[in-house]
């Protein structure tokens, strides 16, 4: 029973920094360099609602995974590290998905509109490149995270 649990905390683990890395370093680039400005947004709107919810899935299950084992074990510190950094990942992922990304979204439109009607408008981009700066510094985050989990296996 514990080495199965342990075997789904691993997977969490291996699911949670595969996406940022794939994400980060080879699906990003390529659709930025392949797509227009326009393709290039509506297909990172549909991408990133799943990308954070699949982050959401895999912080439940290692948070679930070991939470057991440390109450089939008896809980020690590597399982508490463990467990609260899961919650952390859990929390960031749901605020990027909403209301981060939502956000960002709502401040890209408002900037493309009033780009359409020839109007700069220098604090929309200043706060939509803000919010996008916030969601990559929670994005690494996220990873580093991931890597202390790998740490502690």
């Amino acid at each position: 029973m514990i080495e199965s649990l342990a075997y789904l905390h691993v997977v969490a683990i291996a699911v949670l920094v595969g996406k940022i890395v794939f994400l980060s370093f080879i699906t990003a680039p390529v659709l930025a360099r392949t797509l227009d400005a326009d393709s290039f947004a509506k297909v990172v709107r549909q991408l990133f609602p799943r990308y954070y919810a699949l982050g959401m899935v895999a912080a439940i299950v290692g948070w679930a995974t070991i939470t057991s084992i440390g109450l089939l074990n008896g809980f020690g510190p590597i399982d508490l590290i463990s467990s609260t950094l899961w919650l952390g990942i859990l929390a960031i992922e749901n605020y990027c998905r909403s209301p981060l990304t939502p956000k960002i979204n709502a401040l890209s439109d408002q900037l493309k509109e009033t780009e359409r009607l020839g109007i700069k408008i220098v604090s929309l981009r200043k706060d939509r490149d803000a919010l996008h700066r916030l969601s990559v510094q929670l994005n690494s985050l996220v990873l580093i995270i991931g890597f202390c989990l790998i740490g502690l296996i």
